[in-house]
């Protein structure tokens, strides 16, 4: 008659609090740290939801003062643009001028394509009329925020696992130890056996 039982991974948690007299104290090491990674991991995870509450808000502010601060104007096209050939492909960029609350700009816009003088190109300018970026969507926020929050969790999974892989290979070379004294106390007299 065979029997069948089921573990449910908790051999771990035996050889933690377990009476067995074969279970040795490096055994319960290393169960108390497979324990404690865990413990941490699952620590890991409010703290890392946290970090990216903390760093959505705080860039959805960015964002959000970014649109308010920028917009977008025309420029002029003061002469034809040129073409820039790049490993990564073509662009193009032209000298324009705009008119913004402090006077007149002129600067190298990038463009999309063939500018010819005269013609209008949009841009996007800051309150002093200065050429910026456009403003980062504000949805990026989220994007960026779980980003953070897994690259956190995981680094923090990481540590745990290489930690307890490190306690494992020490421990498992001490009993490796342990074994070859207690054959060499087992054999005798060095390791030699009389006949």
């Amino acid at each position: 008659m065979e029997t069948f039982s089921l573990d449910l991974g908790l051999s771990w948690w035996r050889r933690l609090v377990g009476r067995n007299p074969l279970v040795r104290t490096s055994d319960r090491i290393e169960a108390m740290a497979r324990a404690l990674a865990v413990v941490v991991v699952l620590m890991a995870v409010p703290c890392a939801g946290a970090f990216a509450t903390e760093i959505r808000e705080a860039r959805a502010t960015s964002y959000e003062l970014q649109a308010i601060d920028r917009h977008e104007t025309a420029a002029v096209a003061v002469a034809d643009s040129r073409l820039h050939s790049r490993a990564n492909g073509q662009s193009f960029d032209v000298l324009a001028r705009w008119v913004a609350e402090d006077g007149v700009h002129v600067d190298v816009v990038p463009v999309a394509d063939v500018v010819r003088a005269g013609d209008h190109v949009g841009l996007w300018v800051d309150a002093r009329g200065r050429r910026v970026d456009a403003p980062t969507p504000s949805g990026r926020a989220s994007t960026e925020a779980v980003g953070w929050a897994v690259l956190s969790w995981s680094a923090v999974a990481a540590t745990a696992a290489l930690a307890v892989h490190g306690l494992r290979r020490r421990l498992t070379s001490a009993r490796y130890l342990e074994w070859d004294r207690a054959l060499e106390a087992l054999a005798g007299g060095g390791g030699r056996t009389s006949h």
